[in-house]
């Protein structure tokens, strides 16, 4: 009975882990996703600024919340990597 038991266990040890991994990678998928959009805006708007299209008090409203956002998603990825 004894082997069942761990038999059990382990199988659902070992799906629990998969489970985890699969979770993770679509959660790192997702972050990077946004973090790629977040970066393109911001280009975007260093673009605009550099021809004149937007003036400094424009700019300096539009990008501060993507700053905050690109912030937060280096901060939660530090604890995984340093890649910010």
């Amino acid at each position: 009975m004894s082997m069942i038991a761990t038999t059990i266990t382990e199988h659902y040890k070992n799906e629990g882990i998969i489970k985890g991994k699969i979770e993770g990678k679509i959660e790192g998928i997702n972050e990077g996703i946004i973090k790629g959009k977040v970066e393109g805006e911001i280009s975007l708007l260093e673009k605009l600024f550099q021809q004149a299209v937007l003036t400094k008090e424009q700019f300096e409203q539009m990008i501060a919340p993507l700053r905050k956002k690109y912030d937060e998603i280096c901060m939660k990825n530090n604890a995984l990597t340093v890649t910010c």
